[in-house]
């Protein structure tokens, strides 16, 4: 099974300290002042755990230390990593639910796996158990390789692609090198 501890050194390397971006939309609070991003924590997502808007000082406040029990309690249990038994799978997906968020990476993850692999899931955002047993149940090389494949071409349809393609691709990028999989673009088609 999938290990947090073998997933920090990735996430390390992707996510760096504070920056304050004024084309970063995760930088912004609810009150849409821009307070900045920490260890890869987004304004956004702090209000919700903090319960209130957050501020510059909150924000140069998170730790690693803080940042990685975020992301274990928030993204990799919310996509059920443990429970995935290729490492290489269950970094691609948890990294991409931190990068966009769960619901996104769970319907590209149950998409990938219906229309590469035949399965018949519900695209319902969710990681449940039907979903996890196809995950485990197919080769997992090419699901490493497809779902790299699918985020690559997410990222391509969002508006912010101008301003934050390469920082979003090299994490898919450095995934591949990682496990060894080449993984390229997909042509955009227009």
């Amino acid at each position: 099974m999938a290990s947090y501890a073998l997933f920090k050194p990735s996430l390390e390397s992707a996510e760096g300290g504070y920056q304050n971006l004024k084309n970063d939309k995760g930088n912004y609070n609810s009150k849409g002042e821009r307070v900045g991003t920490n260890f890869g924590i987004s304004a956004r997502f702090y209000e919700r755990v903090i319960g209130r808007p957050p501020s510059i000082e909150d924000m140069k406040a998170i730790t690693q230390f803080d940042a990685h029990i975020l992301f274990k309690n928030e993204f990799w249990d919310k996509v059920k990593a443990d429970e995935i038994q290729s490492q290489a799978v269950a970094e691609m997906i948890a990294d991409h639910a931190i990068n966009a968020n769960p619901r996104v990476t769970a319907k590209i993850v149950q998409h990938t796996l219906n229309k590469y692999f035949g399965k018949q899931l519900v695209v319902d955002g969710v990681i449940g158990s039907k979903t996890l047993a196809e995950i485990n149940a197919v080769d997992r090389e090419k699901l490493f390789l497809r779902i790299g494949q699918e985020r690559l071409a997410y990222y391509q349809n969002l508006d912010d692609y101008k301003y934050f393609a390469k920082s979003w691709e090299s994490r898919v990028f450095a995934l591949g090198r990682k496990f060894g999989v080449l993984i390229k673009k997909k042509r955009k088609l227009v």
